[in-house]
């Protein structure tokens, strides 16, 4: 029999009616349990609503908290505590606890208490939306202030990511960047995808149905991908997601404030899913924060980049490598170790400038670089130190290395050819001067001198040669 049809009520039951429909009709999440055993009696719809779970999930007090909880010692460790600071029937202060619903998604809730007979009701104020905006608002400003002290790239998206892993339940997420000229996607941040899978998705092509990142940096739209399993996107990508342990995936293009792609945002799920609304703005949250970062890193690097390269050869430019060189011959000195100067001068660069043009020149700079960065090695360096000038800094060369390298490079610029604007062969050569430095102290300026002069020995003797001075030592002309 139904105690909500039942024709005729006894005093008691017609309370309890009453009760329920007091508490179903709040807005507020609430239960009631029994003073006596502690077993909950009743949870109401809004209840229902925040939480998921209904009556037949719960047995008692201490076993919800456990459940909502997930620690088995919290309604011991924080509500029992909790209770014993009052006599009065109705808690004295709110308190604020972090729970889990059914799906295990994450619920801050104020919770209070009030006694009326032999039960008590708990009352569950939901403050997720206010707690998520701060802790976002906390990510965002910690973010800021990583990107104002030009802290690691890496180290700000990992910071982003696990932030929206703790808003999202069972969710992994990533970022990759875009680079413009492979049109592949890097990786950035995915801490909990397995090392496989990231090394597999390292360089992928953006395009139609690569993922739904590739096809979101693509398309440069949001890309939903309920199942991986049954979208054409993945179709090449089963192997991968099962790897991953990933079923579902939705990814968010990261657009720059002048337009440009910068990369991928996504989220990935065990099970297919559907993400909700508030998923959706956490997506555009993560991609709009990831794009400050990556474009402040980015503008970092070109104000690096101009600080310490020159413009037209993408070299190290006079004041890097001047740095460079000191650090290389203090670490030289305290090894005993060589080190080795090549200078290179364009020969006749002023008749290619007059003869051609300032934009054939500037083609013939650039030839020269490219040229020498096929020859030397990644510890040799090549920076322009003048117009037409440039010079090779060799760490632990020894003499005879130092004369292979500088005849290699001579080599290589003397078969270049470059075309001029009117589609004229131009070819060029270089003169070189070695400066070299068996051990013992020495110092920059020392060694360009050297370096200079030896050039000048080049220059000298007919262009397109390779002249040497060592430091404190006879001068020598190859």
């Amino acid at each position: 029999m139904s105690r909500y049809v039942e024709f005729v009520m006894t005093h008691s039951e017609n309370e309890l009616f009453r009760l329920e429909a007091l508490v179903d009709s709040s807005p507020i999440p609430a239960f009631w349990s029994s003073t006596d055993n502690g077993s909950i009696e009743y949870i109401n719809s809004a209840f229902h609503s925040l939480f998921g779970f209904v009556l037949a999930d719960l047995s008692d007090v201490r076993s919800w908290y456990r459940l909502a909880s997930r620690q088995p010692e919290f309604y011991s460790q924080v509500i029992e505590p909790w209770l014993h600071e009052t006599e009065l029937p109705h808690s004295m202060r709110d308190i604020q606890l972090k729970l889990f619903d059914k799906q295990g998604a994450t619920c801050y809730v104020n919770l209070c208490f009030s006694i009326i007979g032999n039960k008590r009701f708990w009352y569950f104020n939901d403050v997720t939306n206010y707690c998520v905006a701060e802790q976002r608002l906390c990510a965002r400003n910690n973010m800021l202030e990583r990107v104002a002290k030009s802290s690691a790239l890496v180290d700000t998206l990992h910071m982003l990511v696990k932030q929206i892993q703790y808003e999202t339940p069972q969710a992994i997420c990533s970022v990759l960047l875009f680079d413009p000229q492979t049109q592949s996607l890097k990786l950035g941040a995915a801490p909990n995808l397995p090392e496989a899978y990231n090394r597999a998705i390292d360089g992928v092509r953006i395009g139609l149905n690569m993922g739904s990142c590739g096809t979101a940096a693509f398309l440069r739209q949001r890309v939903i991908v309920e199942d991986v399993f049954q979208h054409p996107y993945w179709a090449d990508f089963h192997d991968l997601a099962r790897l991953a342990g990933i079923a579902a995936c939705w990814s968010d293009p990261i657009i720059s404030s002048k337009g440009t792609l910068l990369g991928t945002f996504a989220i990935y799920k065990t099970v297919p899913s559907v993400p909700s609304i508030k998923e959706l703005e956490l997506i555009h949250f993560a991609s709009n924060l990831a794009s400050i970062a990556i474009e402040s890193f980015r503008a970092q690097e070109e104000l690096e980049r101009r600080a310490y390269y020159d413009h037209l050869t993408g070299l190290a430019n006079r004041g890097h490598f001047f740095e460079l060189c000191e650090q290389a011959l203090n670490l030289a000195l305290t090894k005993s170790s060589p080190v080795a100067l090549i200078m290179l001068d364009v020969d006749h660069f002023k008749q290619v400038n007059d003869l051609y043009g300032h934009k054939t020149g500037d083609l013939v700079l650039q030839a020269l670089a490219d040229n020498g960065r096929s020859i030397l090695a990644e510890e040799e360096v090549l920076a322009r130190i003048g117009g037409e000038e440039f010079i090779v800094l060799l760490p632990a060369s020894t003499l005879d290395q130092a004369m292979q390298k500088a005849e290699l490079l001579r080599m290589k610029m003397e078969h270049s050819m470059v075309l001029s604007c009117d589609n004229q062969k131009v070819y060029f050569t270089v003169s070189i001067g070695v400066a070299y430095k068996a051990a013992g102290q020495c110092s920059v300026d020392e060694m360009l001198s050297r370096a200079d002069k030896a050039l000048y020995q080049s220059k000298a003797a007919g262009r397109n040669c390779v002249s040497v001075l060592e430091c404190q030592s006879q001068d020598m002309l190859f």
